[in-house]
């Protein structure tokens, strides 16, 4: 008699498989990683980062600096570096310069999202508006998005000095704007001074679980931002939907009036929270009703890992479960995409049900197994 399928020792330990394929070395261009200095000469900086061999900083970056910039960087130093040519034979070369710009790019994206005020200095100009500096990013404050106040500061006489006289000013500022792909980061002083004084008033009169229509008003990777009664509200993308998500156009659309379900609000950082997901029941909560061990679905595969496929029902593509990759088939799999690839859609058998985790386990080869065969 054949042993118990692999997959229920593996489905016991699904929370290890799932931490050791989050942490495999899997670097690509644009990752930032964290690493330690090794070493430090005038032509070359060695960066330790866990891999085969050191990661190296590019050659042109090093030429760029100046001896002592050079200098400031020491052996055991923690640093993070932007992944910029990943090889095969796991040497890497980086950046230092570009992973402070991505940094600098994150933060400027958290400044968005809650609407918080900074205070920056005025570092240049042009006839369109003035120029600030969010750590190693040049930021944008078109004329239009300053105080009147200004306008004493004016130089009518060239429009290139326009704005000149506000050169060192110090300006309170929100982020309305940003847009890495273009090098895009627009600030406004309106909106700070508009919106600041009143967004802490209509964030207390929106309760958790309340539903209110929004205003979509700018969709990015991570989710979509939908003006509620005044105030930009986060729908990040995990709360689009039940089901998976790759692209939150998908669903919703710049300018689309929706309702959204107040998910969270965070008086002191001035965040909001919002769902769209939330304003139907979880399927999980009635996975008993479509999902029985032993009967055979139809599932469309959605996602591969090393450790298996993730498979979507049908008709149900809110419910995703795992075929892990011992139940792919009878054959020895070195990688799932040797068996099925996303948008396949399979008939499966379902050998594990689990609400409470919000699992499904399939089975591929106990359908694709000769009957005469015992699974």
């Amino acid at each position: 008699m054949e042993s118990a399928p692999q997959y229920f020792d593996a489905d016991n330990n699904m929370e290890s498989l799932l931490d050791a394929y989050m942490e495999e070395h899997r670097w690509h261009r644009g990752d930032i990683i964290e690493g330690v200095i090794a070493s430090v000469t005038p032509r070359s900086i060695l960066i330790d980062v866990g891999g085969k061999s050191d990661a190296v900083v590019h050659p042109r970056e090093i030429e760029q600096m100046s001896s002592q910039e050079i200098r400031a960087f020491k052996p055991g130093q923690d640093v993070s570096v932007y992944v910029m040519d990943p090889d095969r034979d796991g040497s890497i070369t980086v950046s230092l310069a570009r992973a402070a710009q991505q940094t600098d790019w994150e933060e400027a994206r958290k400044l968005m999202e809650s609407n918080e005020l900074v205070e920056l200095s005025v570092v240049d100009t042009n006839k369109g508006g003035v120029i600030v500096r969010l750590g190693q990013l040049r930021g944008f404050v078109p004329g239009s998005q300053l105080m009147p106040n200004w306008r004493r500061f004016q130089q009518t006489g060239s429009s290139e000095a326009r704005w000149q006289g506000l050169l060192g000013k110090q300006l309170k500022l929100t982020v309305i704007e940003v847009t890495p792909e273009r090098n895009r980061l627009i600030f406004s002083e309106r909106s700070a001074y508009h919106r600041h004084d009143t967004k802490r008033d209509i964030l207390e009169s929106l309760e958790v679980g309340s539903v209110h229509k929004g205003i979509v008003s700018n969709i990015v990777p991570f989710g979509a931002f939908v003006n509620v009664e005044g105030v930009d509200g986060l729908l990040h993308v995990s709360e689009l939907s039940w089901k998976r998500v790759n692209d939150p156009h998908e669903i919703v659309e710049v300018g689309q009036t929706i309702d959204v379900h107040v998910l969270d609000v965070d008086l002191d950082k001035e965040r909001l929270g919002l769902s769209l997901k939330r304003l139907v029941p979880d399927p999980w909560a009635t996975v008993g009703d479509t999902c029985t061990v032993g009967d055979l679905a139809e599932v469309k595969v959605v996602n591969l890992t090393s450790f298996g496929a993730f498979a979507a029902l049908v008709e149900r593509p809110e419910l995703e479960g795992l075929i892990h990759i011992s139940e792919l088939s009878q054959e020895n799999v070195g990688h799932p995409e040797e068996v099925v690839q996303v948008g396949q859609q399979i008939s499966v058998k379902i050998i594990s049900v689990k609400p409470d985790q919000k699992r499904i386990a399939f089975s591929l080869k106990a359908v694709t197994a000769d009957p005469a065969d015992p699974v």
